[in-house]
């Protein structure tokens, strides 16, 4: 087990936050099939490959996009060739994280009707070793892929199908792509950058929830690992997200910092 793994196990405030966020997917869950009937597409959108309900305690990384902009927060998922939601919102993720040697894909869309929430897709994935691939690569740029078919089960119908699963996460070195909030917010270039993406004024989630921007794709702490950064064995957020790739390092081998 690595040192992240054993910390995570060992925190109550962690074990406690992600306790409750799985008691309230549960819940969603719930809503997401009774809404069925008026929301067909959520008869496709909610699959599973392990049991659920599911009991873990794990750190997760969310994979995000560069900037990490309200409307464009995570990196790509498809599903049956399909792009799932890429917008932040309350409840929602795209995590990936090491169960023994079974690498995890967590990701959740969600919405709400009638001061209900629900789960607009919702994938659980394991793969196993032979099911991904990874590379590093000599500049420290980490490309964790998969392209599989797998059964899942459908959370709404109960079936099982065979779903098609991609994506191609991606951590680039994030020393030096570290922006604080004072210079996001008075940057010429910042502002074109986020233009983009619905207007000069809009901010950037991640500055709302960290206090700075990643100018390049990564790897980010779940927040609830953020809020209890000093469990994880850091001083600051900036910190653990500039060590993330140790994680990954203990879990896919590699024996150093190719940085």
């Amino acid at each position: 087990m690595c040192e992240l793994c054993e910390r995570a196990r060992n925190s109550a405030g962690y074990a406690s936050f992600v306790s409750k966020m799985l008691e309230e997917d549960v819940a969603r869950v719930e809503v997401s099939k009774q809404l069925s009937g008026q929301l067909r597409p959520l008869g496709r959108t909610l699959y599973t490959s392990v049991n659920w309900p599911v009991k873990m305690i794990y750190p997760m990384f969310d994979a995000r996009a560069a900037y990490s902009v309200p409307n464009n927060y995570f990196q790509n998922l498809y599903l049956d060739g399909e792009r799932l939601g890429v917008a932040f919102a309350h409840g929602a993720m795209r995590s990936v994280f090491f169960a023994d040697r079974k690498l995890m894909l967590f990701s959740k869309s969600v919405n709400s009707s009638g001061g209900h929430e629900f789960f607009t897709s919702f994938i659980l994935l394991h793969l196993e070793p032979d099911e991904y691939k990874h590379n590093r690569a000599a500049n420290g740029t980490l490309l964790i892929s998969a392209d599989i078919t797998k059964p899942m089960k459908n959370l709404v119908t109960g079936k099982v199908e065979k779903k098609k699963i991609l994506f191609n996460f991606t951590h680039k070195p994030v020393k030096g792509r570290i922006v604080t909030r004072e210079k996001v917010l008075t940057s010429a270039q910042f502002r074109n950058v986020y233009s983009k993406y619905g207007g000069a004024q809009l901010k950037s989630a991640s500055i709302d929830i960290e206090g700075y921007a990643i100018t390049v794709p990564h790897f980010a702490p779940h927040p609830y690992m953020l809020q209890l950064n000093q469990d994880f064995g850091f001083a600051s957020n900036r910190q653990f997200q500039e060590n993330v790739i140790e994680y990954f390092n203990a879990h896919l081998g590699f024996r150093h910092n190719l940085i």
